[in-house]
């Protein structure tokens, strides 16, 4: 009998002991309060970029050196706005005094040619109707005539855009002729100011200082009085205010993240109460050596419109902060807390959606962020795993 309550007892023993492992196993108890139940989907894993860079004016106009020179004046502070033609510069320059009168003088010529083809013209017309000449001398004078009237327009433009930078007043170009001597020389010397060549804004905008080109990043040169300057120099940008520009360089492992059109955010400290709204409209595709040795790209970014507000507050050259938002594929990403690791082993707890139970699932990680893990494996779109809070 003794044996009989023992082999009864020792099989009770034995079910409690399956049951208890099975319950190590897997569990059908309700989740716990400090826990919460969570359904696996796709969603696209995302990063975010930060770059520096410096507030540039959204278009910008060079103002150069239309000959070699001196600087008699400057006619404005830099950052000053401007319009289109108002007198910025005005140089003394005996090489453009002389180009000048050259030009004047090719202009004289082309103008007696074109009134002498004009004359002859007319009257070959009278022979070549009456038969008098041939149809090949009748051409020849077309010919002559056509010739003369393109060298007169162009002569016309070279000496009208002269005028407009010497700002020689009472010049009519029609009263002048080769035969009218005394107007010739009145517009070739009696002009007090033939020597100060003006420079004049070609746009509206805000007036700033060019950039070295072959310096430093941000590193501009400031043309002032007494200075030489050669013709085709870089005198000044006017800029465009009405939006912004911001370059900044993107690292070899970042680029091919990017697109044109894409959206960014631009803050600053200096304009903290703004978050810009811009986009990328320029990438590089051939890189840049940094100092570090990186190769680098440079992307251009613009904030096409700026309020009112924002134009008095943010002005050309100060810091900007960019943030870029790179969406990835659609992946499989559970929070942090959800994954386990058990000897080495990677997993994470999922509930049956029919028996309730929650069981231990293997599963492979991907990349990391600083909330979320990517689950290569183990798990589908709809599963449900649980999660400690």
């Amino acid at each position: 009998m003794r044996m009989r309550v023992k082999k009864i007892i020792g099989s009770i023993a034995g079910i409690l002991l399956v049951m208890l492992m099975t319950s190590c196993r897997s569990s059908d108890k309700a989740v716990t309060s400090n826990e919460e139940v969570i359904t696996a989907s796709l969603k696209p894993l995302s990063t975010t970029l930060f770059y520096s860079g410096i507030v540039q004016p959204y278009k910008s106009v060079v103002v150069t050196s239309p000959a070699e020179g001196v600087i008699l004046q400057t006619l404005f502070h830099y950052g000053d706005t401007v319009k289109p033609g108002q007198l910025l510069f005005t140089l003394s320059s005996d090489k453009f005094q002389t180009e000048y009168k050259n030009t004047l003088m090719q202009y004289l010529k082309a103008k007696n040619e074109f009134d002498t083809s004009s004359s002859q013209l007319k009257e070959s017309e009278f022979l070549h109707k009456n038969e008098l000449i041939s149809d090949d001398d009748y051409k020849t004078k077309k010919t002559a005539f056509y010739n003369a009237q393109l060298s007169l327009v162009q002569s016309n433009d070279a000496l009208t855009v002269m005028l407009k930078q010497l700002d020689v007043k009472g010049l009519k170009l029609n009263d002048l002729s080769i035969e009218n001597i005394e107007k010739i020389n009145q517009a070739m010397h009696s002009q007090v100011d033939l020597q100060q060549l003006r420079v004049l804004a070609p746009v509206a905008g805000i007036i700033l200082l060019p950039s070295k080109g072959d310096g430093a990043e941000g590193e501009t040169k400031k043309v002032g009085k007494g200075d030489l300057v050669k013709q085709g120099d870089v005198l000044s940008v006017v800029g465009d205010i009405s939006g912004l520009t911001i370059r900044v360089n993107v690292n070899e492992f970042n680029i091919n993240q990017l697109k044109l059109g894409q959206k960014v955010k631009v803050t600053g400290t200096a304009f903290a109460d703004f978050i810009l709204q811009g986009e990328i409209a320029g990438i590089d595709r051939q890189a840049q050596t940094s100092q570090g040795g990186m190769p680098m790209f440079p992307v251009e970014v613009v904030v096409p419109k700026l309020t009112t507000q924002q134009q008095n507050i943010i002005h050309a050259g100060m810091s900007a902060k960019v943030e870029i938002n790179i969406e990835g594929p659609l992946q499989i990403s559970v929070p942090i807390a959800a994954v386990l690791t058990k000897n080495g082993k990677t997993y994470v707890r999922a509930k049956d959606s029919k028996t309730k139970k929650i069981t231990d699932v293997l599963v492979r990680t991907g990349q990391t962020t600083e909330d979320s893990v990517v689950i290569q494996s183990g798990l589908k779109e709809g599963d449900a795993i649980v999660v400690t809070r």
